[in-house]
C-alpha cells in the first residue's frame, strides 16, 4: 500500500492492513440430516457463494441415509451432491453416522468418496478429517496408526485443524467418568495431538457448545445447517449457522454465521451450556392428566399444577393455555403464576369449563405454554409447551380381556376415527367415514403386543395401509420432548389377502422388528387384522414400571390405481410420523 505523505493529520488509522499471505478463510457447513428441513442448506450455498471462502470444510450427516433401498440411498447422494455442484468453490467431505449407517451406505460412501479418513496441507495448516463411525462412536486401530504417521509426517505444520462428526471427548469422558475404559479412543488421538496447536470441530449434537480441551485447545460442537432442531434461539444453541474460520498467524479466529447474522466464537461456553441445561433439567412443570370414563366428552375440571425446582436459584413460572375451544370457555384463572425456591415447588389448580360437552378428539392440541425465568441481569429465560392431557380413559386390555373383534363388545371397547377426523395428503379424495376410516382395539399379555383393527374401505388398492406409532416413554419424557426417539415403535399392515395373509413391517427405534405377523380377513365393505409385536421390542419390556404409554394411528386410503393416499389420522398430529403431539394415552391393564 501506497500511501501520500501528507502534513499534519492523516485521513486513516495506523493499524495494519491485514493482508499476510498464508492468511486465508474457509466455512465450515455441519449437520444437514436428522429430520433435515429443506432449503436451509441451499441457502447457505448461496450465502457462501457472496462470501467467498477458500473453500468449505463439513462435519458429516449430509444425508438421512439409514435404508437398505440401494436406488433412495443413490437418489439421496444424487441430490446431494447436487446442491455442493452449486458451491463456487471446493468441498470436503466429513462422513457423519447418518452417511455410513449400515453396511451398503458404507460401500457407496467408499465407491463415491473413497476413504473415510483423509488429510491435507494449505498454507502450512494441517487438515485432518477423521471417522468418528470407526465402527459407530470409535476411532479404530487403523485409523489410530494412520493419525500417528500423519502427524508425525507434518509435525511442522504452524496448525492442525480436526474435523470429525461425533464430538467424541464428551463420549470419552463419561466412560472415565463411570470408571470404565475409553471405548472411543478419543483420549489416543488428543495424547498424539497434545504437542501442536490444534482445533477441533464436530457436529452431530445439533446443538452449539464451545469447549476448552487439552491444553486449553479450542473444541467445537456445531449446531445445524439445516438439520432437525427446534431453533430455540442462542441460549439453547440450537440456530442455523455456517462456521467462518480466519487463519491467522497465530491461530484461527472464528465466528458464526447464521442467516440472519454474525455470532461469537464463544456464544454459548460450556460453563454456560451446564448452567442453562442445568436449569432447564431441574425445572419441572408438571400438569396433572384429566381422564374420564364417559365417552361422551369434557364438561368442566381442575387442571392440578406443579412447578418443582431443584436448580439453585429461585425459579418464576408464568403462562396461559393454548388451544382450549372457545365454546362458552371459562379458565379461572386465566393466566397461571407460580414462584418455586431454590430446592422448593409450588402447586395451584386451575378451573376449567365449558358450556356444552366438547368432544376429546378437539382437546388433544391444548398446550400450556409456561414462561420460566430466574431472576437477576444474568438471568435464565426458557419458555416450554407442556401439553394439558384431557381425555377418555384408553385401556391396553389383558388378552383374556379383550373382545373378540366381531362381538358386540368389541364396538364399546374400540377407539376410532369418525367424520370429523384429520385428514392428511390427497385429503380431498376423502369423502367421509364410508371412505376410510377404522377403528382399533389393544391387549397384549407376557409374549404378545396385539392390535385388532376393523377398517372401512369401499375400495382397495395398492397402497392402502393401516399405521400405529406407538411412544413407550416414560410420560414425563413422553412430554417434555414430544420427538419421536428411543422407545418408539411404529407397524403399518395392509390388506389381508383372500387367503388372510396381510403383510407388517415394523420398526423399533428405526430397527426391523422381524418377529411382527399380521393377519386377518376381508369383509364387506373393509378389512379386519389382528397385528402381533413381540412384548421384547415393546413397552413393559423396556421399562416394566412404565404405567402407560402415547398411542396414535392413520388410515392410508387411495381410491385410484397408483393415486395419492388420503391419510386419515386417530389422534395425532399433521407431524405424526416424527412428534407424539397429539396421541393419546394407554393404561396397561392387568
Amino acid at each position: 500500500m501506497v500511501l501520500p505523505d501528507l502534513p499534519g493529520p492523516k485521513p486513516w488509522t495506523d493499524k495494519p492492513v491485514i493482508d499476510d499471505p498464508e492468511r486465508f478463510q474457509i466455512a465450515i457447513m455441519t449437520d444437514r440430516t436428522g429430520g433435515h428441513r429443506p432449503g436451509i442448506w441451499m441457502d447457505a450455498v448461496g450465502k457462501l457463494n457472496m462470501l467467498r471462502p477458500s473453500f468449505v470444510m463439513s462435519v458429516g450427516d449430509l444425508v438421512e441415509g439409514f435404508t437398505d433401498d440401494r436406488a433412495e440411498a443413490l437418489r439421496q447422494w444424487k441430490e446431494f451432491t447436487g446442491f455442493v455442484d452449486r458451491l463456487d468453490m471446493r468441498f470436503f467431505f466429513v462422513a457423519g453416522n447418518h452417511d455410513l449407517s449400515n453396511d451398503l451406505l458404507d460401500e457407496l460412501w467408499r465407491e463415491k468418496f473413497g476413504p473415510t479418513w483423509y488429510s491435507f496441507d494449505y498454507k502450512r495448516v494441517h487438515f485432518l478429517c477423521l471417522c468418528s463411525e470407526d465402527p459407530v462412536l470409535k476411532i479404530g486401530e487403523e485409523q489410530i496408526e494412520f493419525i500417528r504417521h500423519d502427524l508425525a509426517a507434518h509435525a511442522d505444520a504452524r496448525h492442525t485443524l480436526v474435523f470429525l462428526h461425533r464430538p467424541l471427548w464428551t463420549n470419552a469422558e463419561r466412560d472415565l467418568a463411570e470408571g470404565r475404559p475409553d471405548s472411543t479412543n478419543w483420549k489416543r488421538v488428543e495424547a498424539l495431538l497434545a504437542d501442536r496447536p490444534h482445533t477441533v470441530f464436530a457436529g452431530h449434537i445439533h446443538h452449539y457448545v464451545h469447549y476448552r480441551r487439552n491444553g486449553g485447545r479450542q473444541y467445537f460442537a456445531l449446531a445445524t445447517t439445516g438439520g432437525g432442531s427446534q431453533l430455540r434461539g442462542e441460549a439453547y444453541g440450537e440456530f442455523d449457522h455456517v462456521t467462518w474460520l480466519t487463519m491467522e498467524a497465530d491461530g484461527p479466529q472464528v465466528v458464526n454465521l447464521t442467516l440472519a447474522g454474525i455470532l461469537p466464537p464463544d456464544v454459548v461456553t460450556e460453563e454456560e451450556s451446564t448452567r442453562f441445561r442445568d436449569f432447564l433439567a431441574k425445572t419441572v412443570v408438571e400438569i396433572a392428566p384429566i381422564f374420564l370414563d364417559d365417552a361422551t366428552g369434557f364438561t368442566e375440571g381442575d387442571l392440578h399444577f406443579r412447578l418443582t425446582n431443584e436448580f439453585g436459584e429461585p425459579v418464576q413460572l408464568e403462562g396461559e393455555f393454548e388451544g382450549l375451544p372457545l365454546r362458552g370457555l371459562e379458565v379461572d384463572p386465566e393466566q397461571v403464576r407460580l414462584t418455586a425456591d431454590a430446592g422448593g415447588s409450588a402447586e395451584r389448580s386451575v378451573r376449567v369449563r365449558f358450556g356444552e360437552a366438547i368432544d376429546f378428539s378437539r382437546l388433544a392440541a391444548t398446550v400450556f405454554r409456561a414462561r420460566l425465568r430466574t431472576p437477576g441481569p444474568d438471568g435464565l429465560f426458557a419458555e416450554r409447551l407442556v401439553p394439558v392431557v384431557i381425555d377418555r380413559r384408553h385401556a391396553c386390555l389383558p388378552l383374556g380381556r379383550l373382545p373378540a373383534i366381531d362381538s358386540p363388545a368389541w364396538k364399546t371397547a374400540a377407539h376410532g376415527t369418525d367424520g370429523a377426523a384429520v385428514v392428511l395428503g390427497d385429503a380431498a379424495s376423502w369423502t367421509g367415514s364410508a371412505d376410510g376410516s377404522f377403528a382399533f382395539t389393544t391387549g397384549h399379555d407376557e409374549d404378545s403386543f396385539v392390535i385388532d383393527a376393523r377398517v372401512t374401505d369401499e375400495k382397495l388398492e395398492v397402497g392402502d395401509a393401516v399405521e400405529f406409532f406407538f411412544d413407550t416413554r416414560p410420560e414425563a419424557k413422553r412430554r417434555t420432548d414430544p420427538r419421536m426417539l428411543r422407545g418408539t415403535v411404529r407397524a403399518r399392515a395392509t390388506p389381508p389377502d383372500v387367503a388372510g395373509n396381510a403383510t407388517v413391517e415394523a420398526f423399533l427405534n428405526r430397527k426391523p422388528i422381524t418377529s411382527a405377523t399380521a393377519s386377518g380377513r376381508r369383509i364387506p365393505g373393509g378389512y379386519e387384522l389382528r397385528i402381533k409385536l413381540p412384548m421384547k421390542n415393546f413397552g413393559r419390556a423396556v421399562a416394566p414400571t412404565t404405567p402407560d404409554f402415547g398411542a396414535a394411528g392413520l388410515l392410508c386410503d387411495v381410491d385410484e390405481p397408483g393415486g395419492p393416499a388420503a391419510e386419515i389420522l386417530w389422534r395425532g398430529s399433521p407431524a405424526i410420523r416424527d412428534r407424539n403431539t397429539g396421541y393419546a394415552t394407554f393404561r396397561w391393564e392387568d
